[in-house]
């Protein structure tokens, strides 16, 4: 089916919400939107307003810029040509791309997992209170260095951030506020710097430092930060989040502990904007999805079955009426 450009519509503004959830997150965004796609027409870029935290600044910043839905569900199928650039079908070189070890001595992990440490603690208690500059060097944050991404993300995406729509998220822990860049009247900051500050996981990462803020994962603040696009006046929204769970097949005790205060997070900022008379579809990954998903979100291998899982089951969705006329209604 050819895809109809649903955002080219004068009658109903379209936001697309693009929640976190690490590689594996990746590849569930990879198959919930090509199945979108192929099944209903539905382009994800010709969203009105794109919001992406974390993982999904990453896919959100890719469509904005070219990618599409094909190229995502290749990447996650092992079949892409940039997967030869990030350690091919060998999952252990891949692994090493992901998480390239960003101390070199016994005293280097010391000083970096008290550094990591602070930053991680300062993200859950948000005190507005500069870091100290010696503190800062004293003890580097982030035991893991974003090495092949930082350096993709520079080569792939322009500087520029694109004209239409795209709110990235991030946290900024030396005010305690939510920063959303791409919108009006953000910070002034590179889309490639952007991304990487919204995938600064506190801890694993070392946060961007932009000016006066210390920039990490948008995650911090929401797994999806669905209310951005209700508050830039969508009318239909339609969130995917894979750090969420869908409640009617939800998964054992441990996996709902674990997914507990995103899907919580999701489910306010859904409910708040259907109050506010906003038609929102949620794309949640089911209990029998989850058990592929694993605990280990940054695991470059399986990432095929998790990205066919998600289609299949996002067609399955499609099989009720709210959430096909949803996204027919938004072609009429």
């Amino acid at each position: 089916m050819e895809a109809r450009r649903f955002g080219d519509s004068n009658v109903m503004k379209i936001g697309l919400v693009l929640g976190g959830g690490g590689v594996v997150g990746m590849a569930y965004h990879a198959g919930v939107l090509r199945a979108l796609e192929a099944e209903t027409g539905f382009a994800p870029d010709s969203a009105d307003v794109v919001v992406g935290t974390s993982a999904g600044s990453v896919v959100g910043a890719y469509l904005r810029t070219g990618w599409t839905t094909e190229d995502f569900w290749q990447l996650a199928m092992g079949t892409h040509p940039r997967l030869e650039a990030i350690g091919g079908a060998d999952p252990s070189q891949a692994r090493r791309n992901i998480l390239t070890p960003a101390f070199r001595s016994p005293v280097e992990l010391v000083r970096r997992s008290v550094g990591s440490a602070y930053i991680l603690g300062r993200s859950v208690v948000r005190v507005p209170l500069p870091i100290p500059a010696p503190l800062a060097h004293a003890f580097p944050s982030g035991l893991f260095a974003m090495t092949e991404g930082e350096r993709r993300f520079a080569q792939e995406l322009p500087e520029a951030w694109p004209e239409r729509d795209l709110y990235i998220t991030a946290m900024d822990i030396t005010s305690g506020r939510r920063i959303t860049l791409g919108r009006p009247g953000s910070p002034e900051i590179d889309l490639p710097r952007a991304v990487t500050a919204s995938c600064a996981i506190p801890g694993l990462y070392k946060p961007v430092r932009w000016g006066r803020m210390t920039l990490v994962d948008g995650g911090v603040h929401s797994g999806t930060n669905l209310d951005l696009a209700a508050k830039s006046g969508c009318d239909l929204i339609v969130a995917v989040a894979p750090m969420a769970y869908d409640p009617a097949s939800p998964p054992a005790a441990v996996a709902q502990l674990v997914r507990r205060i995103p899907s919580r997070s999701l489910a306010a900022e859904a409910a708040d904007a259907r109050r506010k008379g906003v038609t929102v579809v949620m794309l949640r990954p089911t209990a029998p999805e989850l058990r592929l998903h694993g605990l280990n979100l940054m695991r470059p291998n399986g990432l095929d079955k998790v990205a066919q899982a998600a289609y299949e089951a996002t067609v399955d969705s499609l099989a009720t009426d709210r959430l096909r006329d949803a996204l027919e209604a938004a072609a009429a």
